[in-house]
């Protein structure tokens, strides 16, 4: 009788719908705003309409709002936020970002003696240089994939990079060897310093552990800290993970292209060299936290006679035999990265070892022999870190037995220690027709290019050890203040090239500091201010005939669109 009734009863209103409700044992109906479904099927992911949330009116609560095309930091198609028009899955990305980098130095530099002007009667001159460089990149990204977990399907990737370089010295015939051209070099340079395509080959799970390859003129860093390879240039990359993510592999090979001798970008002709590397990192091993890697590298360079850009030459190297060398060069090595607790640890070691067939130094075949080992522990105290670190590259005792002890790498340029503010790793410093250091590196190695020349294990050899101070001043600015005590491992290569006994091991002491601002609190403006200052020691004075303090100040901008 009541389901009969209750019908008849919808038009006198909610209360007398009330007690019919409660005879008929159902519960109550749900009160608030409406429940909104766990599935609602949209024409378009990427630009759904706004659903209804409590207290709020649409159209404020939006969906993947499309923004103004020119504001990178708000979802845009030209940042790959969007897929292109027409599509579901085919996206691009542009970016737009100009360094400039302006440099004041003081650095030992050979005097012009035949340059015009009153003759010098040392050895070394006026060590006073200023620097400029501005590069500008533009990035275009082509690609296809969903970009929720799943790796892109496909990846076409060009870089052209625009350089200005412009150097200012005191001596002449140091920035070309031509005295007459003056103390000034003033060089542009336009190139394609990325082109290369990557392609998902296949799934080795359905959580996305995967197999790709990349192909042409890439950069492949092949540690924590590109301590050993750090590059961008010709080859082919095979890469992937496994165990939902748990371990990552590499093999790549590179045709090794030469460089511009004033930008240090690619220059598109074959230098005679292959690198091989082979690396595989394992995450949360031995512990939650830590990343351990191992790997192999193979640097085989058959490089001949070879003129830079100035006009100097660069392989073979001008001192001893002048003899082009063939050189295979080993490495094994094992790094990790993370934090056990509260300490964070980065630490890599690698064995050299192979063959050369003719060392300029030892002016004969040499059997290669040479260690390595950087490590650096810091610790996260609320706003500022503490960290210790330590480089050694293993020396050779004797340049003439045939042994090469001396470490050095393939293309390195580590972040480590006092990175980009110190002086020890940032100046290239001249010696005998070669470099003790080159730019980037902190390496010994008496090569006379880090990109152009040949590896050379017979050398001094490097320690150094120190301690700076990380501070997040503010969410915009952060800043670093430290030291580095810096010694040649041996110094008989030293000796015999100058032909002079007894070269202490000290180099000196040097302080650095640095600072980094944010104005926007965004990536899209970095100014970055530093420089060291390096107090020579015995060994650092006897060679370049002075005890005067080097430095070096530079201002960074960059800007990213």
């Amino acid at each position: 009788m009541m389901r009969q009734v209750c019908p008849l009863l919808v038009g006198l209103g909610a209360s007398l719908l009330a007690p019919c409700r409660a005879q008929e044992s159902k519960p109550p109906a749900p009160q608030g705003p409406a429940v909104i479904r766990d599935f609602e099927p949209f024409p378009s992911r990427w630009f759904a309409p706004g659903r209804p949330v409590a207290g709020v009116e649409p159209p404020a609560y939006v969906i993947n709002e499309r923004a103004s095309p020119w504001n990178p930091y708000r979802q845009n198609v030209l940042k790959g936020d969007f897929p292109l028009s027409g599509t579901e899955d085919l996206f691009f990305s542009f970016t737009a970002t100009n360094r400039l980098f302006f440099e004041k130095r003081d650095v030992p530099t050979p005097s012009g003696i035949t340059g015009p002007g009153p003759v010098a009667t040392g050895f070394f001159g006026d060590g006073d240089q200023t620097f400029l460089q501005d590069d500008l990149a533009l990035s275009f990204d082509l690609f296809r994939g969903q970009q929720a977990f799943k790796p892109v399907d496909w990846r076409l990737r060009v870089t052209p990079v625009f350089n200005y370089t412009r150097v200012d010295v005191e001596e002449v015939g140091v920035v070309v060897i031509d005295p007459a051209q003056g103390s000034t070099r003033e060089r542009g340079d336009v190139t394609l310093q990325e082109a290369f395509v990557e392609y998902h080959l296949f799934d080795l799970s359905s959580r996305y552990d995967f197999c790709s390859v990349e192909a042409g003129v890439l950069p492949f860093r092949s540690d924590f800290r590109g301590f050993l390879f750090e590059d961008t240039n010709l080859g082919i990359r095979f890469f992937g993970n496994a165990d939902n993510n748990k371990w990552q592999y590499n093999v790549a090979l590179f045709d090794q292209l030469d460089k511009d001798s004033n930008s240090g970008l690619v220059r598109y002709e074959d230098r005679d060299q292959n690198v091989l590397v082979a690396n595989v990192y394992r995450q949360d091993w031995p512990v939650l936290g830590y990343t351990t890697s191992v790997s192999f590298h193979w640097n085989r360079d058959r490089r001949e006679i070879e003129f830079d850009d100035n006009g100097f030459l660069v392989a073979p190297a001008p001192i001893g035999n002048f003899t082009p060398s063939e050189l295979d060069a080993y490495y094994v090595g094992w790094a990790g990265e993370g934090h056990f607790g509260r300490w964070n640890i980065t630490h890599a070691l690698y064995k050299a070892f192979g063959r050369e067939t003719q060392n300029p130094i030892a002016a004969r075949s040499t059997d290669i022999d040479a260690r390595f080992f950087a490590a650096e522990v810091s610790l996260d105290i609320d706003w500022w870190r503490p960290r210790a670190f330590a480089l050694y590259a293993s020396g050779d005792s004797d340049p003439r037995d045939g042994d090469a002890e001396g470490f050095d790498a393939i293309v390195d340029a580590p972040n480590f220690g006092g990175g980009g503010f110190s002086f020890w790793n940032s100046q290239g410093l001249k010696f005998v027709n070669t470099s003790l250091t080159n730019p980037g590196s902190p390496l010994a190695d008496l090569q006379t290019s880090k990109t152009q020349g040949q590896a050379n294990f017979v050398n001094p050899g490097v320690l150094l050890f120190g301690a700076a101070v990380d501070a997040e001043l503010t969410p915009k600015w952060r800043g670093q203040v430290g030291f580095t005590y810096l010694r040649f491992d041996k110094t008989e290569s030293l000796e015999f090239l100058l032909q002079a006994a007894d070269i202490d091991k000290q180099i000196g002491i040097e302080m650095f500091a640095g600072t980094q601002y944010r104005p926007f609190l965004t990536n899209n403006v970095i100014l970055q201010f530093g420089g060291g200052v390096l107090f020579p020691d015995e060994g650092f004075a006897r060679i370049y005939d002075s005890d005067d303090l080097r430095f070096n100040v530079f201002t960074n901008i960059i800007t990213t669109w």
